[in-house]
């Protein structure tokens, strides 16, 4: 009689073991509040000159659910490209303009409508806020400080920053609570912004599951 109960409980252990690692991996994801650290390129077109790339570093912070996550990340692009603004007395009324640095907050929804195992790929829509960190004219040799116009600094200023639809896609992969993923990005070209082309971010990162984004989780 004790070797069938021990059979039993063994059976039953079997059985529930399955379920309990599929239970903890859905709890490594859902419902779940991570943080991220990312890198890689991003891809724009000065005014001046052919499309370019800079290396992108970041941080990032994602709330999950079922199926849904908010996504919100802060980043910086080390651009330094020419670009330009109307400027009626410099030649060809256009004035250069070196920039330098690229800064963004961007916010998103993200889908993720399946899994493959350990494998989630996702998508979304959501806001780009992009900065540049530094902008200034660029003189002819001929031409001193004094000879850039005020009209022309508030063109600059004007062109610093600019907000912008953001469309992002990815795929996760998860190994218990840390998981590796790669990003795509893209903003639309506005030509109000001193990078008056679309922008495009290719980024690899760690994110780690801190714990339970509702009360009572875990």
């Amino acid at each position: 009689m004790r070797m069938t109960r021990l059979f039993l409980a063994g059976l039953l252990c079997a059985a529930t073991l399955p379920a309990s690692a599929s239970a903890q991996r859905t709890r490594d994801f859902e419902d779940s509040w991570f943080w991220g650290v990312k890198g890689g390129v991003s891809a724009f077109s000065p005014v001046y000159g052919d499309s370019e790339t800079a290396a992108t570093f970041g941080a990032e912070w994602l709330i999950t659910r079922t199926h849904g996550a908010l996504y919100v990340s802060v980043d910086q692009s080390n651009v330094n490209a020419v670009s330009a603004v109307y400027d009626p007395t410099a030649e060809g009324s256009v004035r250069a303009v070196e920039v330098d640095k690229l800064r963004r907050v961007g916010f998103a929804a993200l889908m993720f409508p399946k899994k493959f195992g350990h494998v989630r790929p996702y998508a979304g829509l959501g806001l780009s806020l992009n900065l540049i960190g530094d902008a200034y004219p660029l003189l002819a040799p001929e031409e001193e400080d004094g000879d850039v116009t005020d009209a022309v600094y508030e063109r600059i200023d004007d062109r610093k920053s600019q907000a912008s639809l953001l469309g992002m896609g990815g795929v996760q992969i998860q190994f218990g609570r840390a998981g590796v993923f790669g990003q795509a990005s893209f903003m639309p070209s506005n030509s109000h912004f001193l990078l008056d082309e679309g922008l495009a971010f290719f980024e690899f990162g760690v994110r780690y599951n801190f714990g339970g984004a509702r009360e009572g989780i875990r």
